[in-house]
């Protein structure tokens, strides 16, 4: 592989797509989806200018570690976005859409897709699993950016933000469970009660914390003594969600989990003016990292399988991921409506996309499993949700605006 192919197409997209951020998000084509196409375009069922047997790495692997790396730094930046005394004040919504609407998603997604595609249960309860997290990295275009914070209100964004962030890490434990029911099943249950819930899940979340606050508190103590220049904010914080991956799988961890607890409770630590001065300049360097895994994406969707399939298995899938949310939300609209009003509970029902969580469960469940199927669906759906959610975010967003009180008032009052 030529290397400097290899920077001028990526670098290039890049580029392009920074410098129209603005008018290319209002337009309802956000990174994500470009970068997918353009993945797509430059891929071998295109142009054939790039193929993944070209990077010298296993496919599997490849997409496998840089979805890993992606989810870390998109999961610093949600953490760090949610203000001071977000998770004291938001209890309720954590609990109800963490505790009740993961599990209610799940069997959703899960029932979809065993009516619908016909395969073996354990398989449909597994790409269940995969597409039951929200992902961080297809949400950024309503929760961040100049159109977000004009059309999308404040509560949402941080709702939302927060909701995937958690639901990320705690997705491992979804997965795992179909993963040991095909690879171990007279010894699947004692392993996820033990080794995955007790030891990976709940001791991870408390390295994460316990981890978070000591950097956190490190960083406080060299800002007060002079010990760190003002530029260097970002040079801590990257490296932080990175310590935290590594350090967390090294520990045998669900490393996601860990990255998203430390670096939540490390915003909690660190003042709020730090936080605040710099998250912008976060968001657009983390951009870096969040859209190449996209272009990788669209070089390694397996459009020749996907066509094997037939016309039906696409609306399955493309139901499956829709149906989840819209079921989930209205369900516990009951528990949610002092939380969110009609228009906002619509707005959440629609936008749960998914995205570099689901491509790493799916290549970590292939290697687990050896059932390649899983990987087909599981893009597949990736697929789906990039369109439909990346081509309704601007029109959505604008809707809400028109109705929620507060954004009108926003509105006026800017004119």
């Amino acid at each position: 592989m030529d290397i400097n192919l290899l920077l001028a197409l990526f670098a290039g997209a890049l580029l392009v797509f920074a410098s129209f951020s603005t008018v290319l998000q209002r337009a309802s084509l956000p990174g994500p989806l470009l970068c997918l196409a353009f993945g797509a375009l430059i891929g071998p069922h295109a142009l054939g200018l790039l193929r993944m047997e070209d990077f010298g790495i296993p496919e599997g692997t490849l997409l496998e570690q840089a979805a890993r790396i992606t989810l870390a730094v998109g999961l610093a930046g949600v953490a760090l976005r949610l203000p001071h005394g977000y998770w004291r004040d938001n209890a309720r919504w954590i609990v109800v859409i963490i505790g009740a609407g993961m599990a209610l998603m799940l069997v959703v997604a899960t029932g979809v897709l065993w009516w619908g595609l016909g395969v073996p249960f354990l398989i449909a309860l597994l790409v269940g699993a995969i597409i039951t997290p929200t992902d961080p990295v297809v949400t950024t275009p309503i929760v961040t950016g100049s159109m977000a914070e004009e059309k999308v209100t404040e509560r949402v964004r941080h709702n939302l933000s927060a909701e995937s962030g958690i639901n990320d890490g705690l997705g491992y434990l979804f997965v795992m469970l179909p993963v040991l029911l095909l690879t171990a099943p007279d010894r699947a249950w004692y392993e996820l009660l033990t080794k995955v819930l007790l030891w990976e899940v709940l001791a991870g979340a408390v390295i994460g914390a316990v981890a978070g606050y000591l950097l956190g508190r490190l960083f406080v103590l060299v800002r007060k003594h002079g010990l760190m220049e003002e530029s260097s904010y970002l040079a801590f914080i990257v490296p932080l969600a990175l310590l935290l991956l590594g350090t967390g799988k090294l520990l045998g961890t669900d490393a996601i989990l860990v990255v998203f607890v430390g670096v939540a409770v490390f915003g909690q630590v660190i003042p709020q003016r730090e936080e605040a001065q710099e998250d912008k300049v976060h968001d657009a360097v983390a951009r870096l990292f969040l859209l190449p895994v996209f272009l990788l994406l669209g070089i390694a969707l397996p459009f020749g399988e996907w066509a094997a399939l037939g016309w039906i298995v696409p609306l399955v899938v493309a139901a499956a991921v829709l149906v989840r949310r819209l079921v989930t939300l209205w369900a516990l609209r009951p528990l949610l409506k002092d939380v969110h009003d009609r228009s906002e509970t619509a707005f959440l029902s629609w936008f749960a996309p998914v995205g570099v969580s689901a491509l790493f469960y799916a290549t970590l469940a292939e290697r687990h499993t050896g059932h390649h199927e899983i990987f087909v669906y599981a893009t597949l759906a990736i697929t789906a949700s990039v369109v439909v959610h990346g081509l309704t975010s601007a029109p959505l967003s604008a809707w809400l605006q028109r109705r929620e009180p507060e954004l009108k008032e926003k509105e006026e009052a800017s004119a």
